[in-house]
């Protein structure tokens, strides 16, 4: 048993000292690292790489009986972060968690009160407006929502002081002033891009996108977009957005009648004559004999006369719910109007129908049906 003992101990022990290369041979002979052979039962240093400080031949193998050093034990290789799957059996890394101050945002009258003081555009006005109207509690209770603000300077360019005051007093049209900045929906500027109008909570804006810049109603733009509050995003505007004034007012015969939205399903089927048209401060009115005969089907064509021209084509509604005629065919006949005038106003028709995005509307008669859109409207009756 000793002797087992022995043996197990000798061949853990046993292994080249320094660089020396053992060999054995007849004579037991042992080499050692600067070349010397030593016989067996030698002992002595033979240090090499330092690995012993005494070494003993026994027979022909170099055996370490005193170490010199602890060899370094590298350090382990740290183990890869636990991988763990999600539902649909993706494999997902772990990944650290980031830790410090998260900022945050506060409500529309306190970003701007902020902005007020931080910055070289003042809001004083907008805010008292908010706070004068009650708007500012109406806008904290939305859930999500986006508006466009102007800064004091865009207010005092576009009224004198005694106008000024006077709107400051007139609560509804204030109201009605904010609300034409509200959108009810969060829009970022690259998703306002998105759109060519955004409806406000009194009319709706046109959208347009030049040399990458938004440019609203044709003559508004964004100088500072994307500023967060808790339930949305405000815009900085160069202009303030007016409402929309009652466009069937003073260049109208039907200024008495109310008008209301309603939906294609309602003029489908119908022979619509046009009756007058305005935009803008221009209006044209138009005989029954020489105007645009248009009729809607429910299969998505419209078929009709222009001037004395047979016409068909395709209309379709757009994602937020504007009709568009499309550009279509006509019989091109040949017919000499009345005068230039009825040409060229009934020109004036069919560029419009072709490229405006047209909301419809009726009075409460139904008599005559509304085709507006940004730039004015056509109103027709049922033929």
């Amino acid at each position: 048993m000793k002797i087992k003992l022995f043996t197990i101990i000798l061949l853990i022990l046993t292994f080249s000292c320094g660089n020396a290369e053992t060999k054995l041979d007849e004579n037991n002979l042992c080499d050692l690292s600067n070349g010397e052979r030593v016989e067996d039962g030698w002992s002595g240093n033979d240090k090499g790489d330092n690995f012993c400080n005494s070494c003993e031949c026994m027979s022909g193998n170099l055996v370490c009986t005193e170490m010199a050093c602890q060899i370094d034990t590298p350090e382990p290789t740290p183990e890869p972060t636990p991988i763990k799957k999600n539902s649909s059996g993706e494999m997902k890394y772990n990944h650290p968690k980031i830790t410090g101050e998260v900022e945050e945002v506060g409500s529309l009258i306190d970003e701007l009160a902020t902005a007020t003081s931080n910055s070289e555009n003042k809001f004083t006005i907008f805010i008292k407006a908010l706070e004068l109207t009650g708007m500012d509690e109406e806008i904290t209770s939305l859930k999500e929502m986006t508006i466009l603000v102007p800064p004091d300077n865009v207010f005092l360019s576009k009224f004198n002081e005694a106008n000024l005051n006077n709107l400051i007093t007139d609560i509804d049209l204030l109201t009605q002033i904010i609300k034409s900045h509200l959108l009810p929906y969060e829009f970022k500027e690259k998703n306002m891009k998105k759109f060519s109008h955004l409806d406000t909570f009194t009319g709706s804006l046109k959208i347009e996108v030049i040399n990458k810049k938004i440019v609203i109603n044709e003559g508004i733009y964004v100088t500072s977009a994307d500023n967060e509050v808790t339930n949305g995003f405000f815009h900085i505007i160069d202009s303030i957005i007016m409402p929309e004034e009652d466009i069937y007012g003073s260049q109208s015969n039907n200024s008495s009648e109310d008008i209301k939205l309603i939906t294609l399903s309602e003029i489908i089927e119908k022979n619509l004559l046009v009756d007058n048209l305005v935009r803008g401060d221009v209006e044209y009115n138009f005989s029954p004999d020489f105007t645009l005969k248009i009729q809607l089907n429910n299969d998505g064509n419209y078929s009709g006369k222009f001037l004395c021209n047979n016409i068909f084509g395709t209309y379709n509604l757009s994602e937020e719910g504007y009709l568009k005629i499309n550009q279509g065919g006509s019989t091109k006949m040949f017919c000499i109007p009345p005068d230039d005038n009825v040409e060229m106003n009934t020109q004036e028709i069919w560029e419009f129908l072709l490229n405006e995005d047209i909301e419809i509307f009726s009075s409460d008669d139904n008599i005559n049906i509304y085709f507006r859109s940004s730039s004015g409207y056509l109103s027709l009756k049922e033929n």
